[in-house]
């Protein structure tokens, strides 16, 4: 492998390590934006990298995030978005609550159990997964299976993401599959919702009706021919833009077929038209001033408007999300993908001068962008080294 990729690798587990306190994982080291906290998201994603490299600092600083975020769970069963232990600062959410913080937490508790059999950590965080299990099914509000999430409430705070989102979908799939092989149980619901998500968020002809959400807006979506994963689908409609990280989640979780495969590869080439090498966009295509979605994001921040077209959730390309979705094609056997992703990423870092693991890249330009020295990218960085390993070892890594 490339030296100055594993030269890069060391430095992300280097800058983990750095981030990693008595309580648990900060987000980045910076005091700015709240970002030197333990947030839910960040806290369990860089431990999921650790776990991924063996790294005992990272896994002991993952054990000690989901200790801190159960120790602040809201008596309703939400899972604090982030927490500032030193300072007695729990949040659970801004302009809206973060149903990412729950979904991150389970999968996050499961895993390191599966990696360690530390018994008397599981025990202890039990009761907090049974509250966050509670909740989550809770937010399902019409019991059948999909989870809502308001806008502004999981990662993508400033975008307008919301209703049954494909990531947060995933993600609680993932956590509950994690659930049952903790359980040693098989779950037959579970297995039909999972054939349910596959059928919606990718709608395709003859599917059985049964499963099919909302049968108008499917078949105006049938008539889009999306050549991936679908972001979120509402009551109305169902939303065909492309989300980085639940597609990334979606292909870890779902078998695709070698139609579904050619489709998503010629999204990855179709892309390379708008956006320099092969480089995913958090969400694509981007808003512009004008269009509808604009009217919904550009008040929609705490501490000052980021959502230009081609920067932080409008289109920026963030680490994290690209190392995830290079496991996923990992997992779908999509090597000479995986390769030109990885290349087109490590290409573009000479080219920023001094890498500090900023937050994003900006599309149009490909320079570094947001704050830096974040845990995220570090992450995004793990993920990529590690997806060149053997399928099998990171599906039995990620509980899959």
């Amino acid at each position: 492998m490339d030296t100055s990729f594993r030269r890069l690798y060391n430095d992300a587990l280097a800058l983990l390590r750095q981030l990693t306190t008595p309580y648990g994982i900060l987000a980045s080291a910076l005091e700015a934006d709240n970002y030197k906290k333990i947030w839910a998201r960040d806290g369990v994603i860089c431990g999921i990298a650790g776990l991924l490299a063996e790294d005992e600092t990272l896994m002991e600083g993952l054990k000690n995030t989901l200790i801190t975020l159960a120790e602040n769970q809201h008596s309703s069963g939400m899972i604090p978005s982030n927490v500032a232990p030193d300072k007695n600062d729990v949040s659970y959410g801004s302009l809206a609550g973060r149903v990412d913080a729950n979904t991150w937490f389970m999968v996050g508790a499961c895993l390191y159990m599966l990696h360690t059999g530390d018994s008397k950590t599981w025990q202890a965080l039990l009761p907090a997964l049974q509250k966050c299990r509670s909740f989550l099914k809770t937010i399902e509000f019409n019991g059948k299976g999909w989870i809502y999430t308001p806008l502004s409430g999981n990662w993508a705070d400033e975008y307008p993401v919301h209703g049954y989102t494909l990531y947060d979908n995933v993600l609680r799939i993932w956590g509950e599959s994690l659930w049952n092989k903790m359980q040693g149980e098989a779950d037959e619901q579970l297995r039909q919702l999972k054939e349910k998500t596959l059928t919606n968020f990718w709608p395709r002809e003859d599917v059985p009706q049964h499963l099919v959400y909302h049968e108008p807006a499917f078949k105006e979506a049938l008539k889009a021919s999306v050549p991936h994963f679908l972001a979120f689908i509402l009551p109305g409609a169902y939303d065909t833009r492309f989300d980085a990280a639940g597609n990334a989640l979606a292909l870890l979780h779902f078998q695709l077929t070698p139609d579904r495969k050619t489709s998503l590869l010629n999204f990855l080439d179709t892309l390379k038209h708008s956006v320099p090498g092969t480089l995913l966009p958090a969400f694509w295509p981007v808003v512009r001033e004008g269009d509808r979605d604009w009217e919904l994001m550009k008040n929609n921040y705490a501490f000052g408007f980021k959502n230009r077209p081609y920067h932080f959730h409008n289109g920026g390309i963030w680490p994290v999300w690209t190392g995830l979705f290079c496991l996923g094609l990992a997992a779908s056997d999509l090597r000479e993908a995986l390769t030109a992703v990885v290349d087109s990423l490590t290409a573009v870092i000479p080219e920023n001068g001094t890498w500090d693991f900023p937050e994003y890249l900006a599309a149009d330009t490909l320079r570094a962008a947001g704050k830096s020295q974040m845990g995220f990218t570090a992450s995004g960085i793990v993920f990529m080294y590690k997806a060149f390993q053997n399928k099998d070892d990171i599906r039995q890594k990620l509980g899959l």
